[in-house]
């Protein structure tokens, strides 16, 4: 099962100053999406509920408004061999959309 995002708003909120542990200037770039999840028994929750992501430094433009899914790429084990979330982003393709390239494939 994977976790669907919708991004309704291209919209970046920007945090950036000067870090007091290492005195260098950052940027934090985060975007609003809704994300789509289920409860500890695997039910769907009714509605979206609202997330923050933040936007890698190479990342130069905000994910285009649309339907999307959490990449593999998003998560990670850190130091402690904990799993850690970086999302990560990937069109979700719908099953239509699936169909089309297909009929396209066999067409070529």
């Amino acid at each position: 099962m994977s976790i669907k995002v919708e991004v309704r708003s291209e919209e970046l909120d920007v945090k950036s100053g000067v870090s007091q542990k290492s005195g260098k200037p950052y940027s934090i770039r985060e975007q609003s999406a809704w994300g789509f999840f289920v409860d500890p028994h695997g039910n769907p929750h009714p509605y979206p509920q609202r997330v923050r992501l933040t936007l890698a430094d190479e990342q130069e433009k905000a994910y285009p408004c649309g339907l999307y899914e959490l990449a593999d790429t998003s998560f990670y084990p850190d130091q402690y061999g904990q799993i850690k979330i970086r999302a990560k982003l990937q069109p979700l393709q719908t099953t239509a959309a699936a169909g089309k390239k297909s009929v396209v494939a066999a067409v070529a």
